[in-house]
């Protein structure tokens, strides 16, 4: 087996990144401070003999970092920061310090490791989370819309005031001239983000012709070709985990726990982890919601205790489940219904009298 001759741990920030590289007994042989960029990548692999292991914390622009490394034939772990910090907490806090003691870990074999996923991805997840921020900006013009109404006094009949209709009637309404400039300029931006919206679900369905979990979850109630793409792209490699209870606390789907002794207490989920696999479940059990008897009934019997708002979470963790089931089984979604008992009848011998 191929031992790494050295070790290097990168504290990596947005402009520049700071090295500590030791060798297998420890001893340290680099610590340098290098500018961003695929040639001070290419400076830090050629102080080396064989290309060193190299761990790199997850931070918001790891990818170029590591895909320029692997390139180069190092062997590349992606150390997670909330594990990580749990681990080597410090009470001096360096750039160097962070290097050196993700180096030492990694020559410990003790990096509490991040998912890498394949460039192709990453880059369905760029796609999907452009999507999302649209949608929220989108919601955002909306809603300063909806509160410049209100402080008018005014109010539409209509289901949509952002509908060909809607709009007609916000153009009929007595405004003061301030109201009315500001609205017509959050308009103009409302359909700037819209078209951009178009534009990216379009190319959302050109890539989701090419990958077959898309229309694997597509066969869930309440999964169009977008939410399927988005939450295909977000999970990855589904094989990484070995359970759904796995697969959920992933994406902060599980209560918080706190156990002590022989008593265990459960508060709400814990919020840790993907963001955006969260939100398209929450999204994703609204609409399955009004669309399945069972899935209404199990939401309006919880809401009785708990709300409406983690009903709904309650029941997106369950289809955290049928994510995972329809995903790691590659199959298509199959509603099972509960069989109904069957009894057999009493056999009663011919000759036998029922008097």
């Amino acid at each position: 087996m191929h031992k790494h001759t050295y070790y290097v741990g990168i504290d990596l920030h947005r402009d520049f990144f700071v090295a500590v590289a030791q060798d297998e007994t420890g001893t340290e042989v680099l610590k340098k401070r290098y500018e961003n960029s695929i040639v001070s990548v290419e400076a830090l692999v050629n102080e080396f003999k064989t290309p060193p292991m190299v761990v790199v914390e997850a931070t918001r622009n790891w990818m170029w970092f590591i895909q320029a490394l692997q390139k180069r034939g190092c062997t590349v772990q992606l150390a997670h920061p909330f594990r990580t910090k749990a681990i080597a907490f410090a009470r001096i806090k360096t750039d160097s310090i962070d290097a050196k003691t993700l180096c030492d870990l990694l020559r410990a074999g003790l990096i509490p490791q991040a998912y890498i996923a394949p460039v192709e991805t990453l880059d369905n997840r760029e796609i999907g989370r452009a999507r999302i921020s649209l949608v929220h900006d989108q919601t955002m013009l909306k809603n300063r819309i909806h509160a410049i109404v209100i402080k008018e006094n005014l109010k539409y009949a209509g289901t949509d005031m952002f509908g060909v209709k809607g709009k007609a009637w916000l153009t009929q309404q007595e405004l003061t001239t301030g109201a009315r400039d500001v609205i017509t300029v959050y308009l103009e931006q409302l359909e700037k983000v819209q078209e951009s919206i178009s534009k990216v679900e379009e190319l959302i369905k050109q890539r989701s012709s090419s990958i077959p979990e898309v229309k694997q979850l597509q066969t869930i109630p309440g999964f169009g070709t977008t939410t399927a793409f988005l939450l295909a792209a977000e999970v990855g490699d589904v094989k990484r985990f070995t359970t759904a209870k796995k697969f959920a606390s992933y994406f902060g789907m599980v209560p918080r726990l706190s156990q002590s002794g022989n008593h265990a207490y459960y508060g709400r989920i814990t919020k840790l982890g993907n963001p955006y696999v969260r939100w398209l479940l929450v999204q994703a059990a609204h609409r399955y919601y009004r669309m399945d008897k069972e899935a209404k009934r199990f939401v309006d019997r919880l809401s009785f205790r708990t709300g409406k708002k983690k009903a709904i979470v309650a029941l997106a963790r369950k289809m955290s489940v049928i994510v995972y089931s329809v995903l790691k089984e590659n199959r298509s979604y199959e509603k099972r219904t509960k069989e109904t008992l069957k009894v057999c009848p009493v056999i009663i011998p011919e000759n036998q009298s029922l008097g």
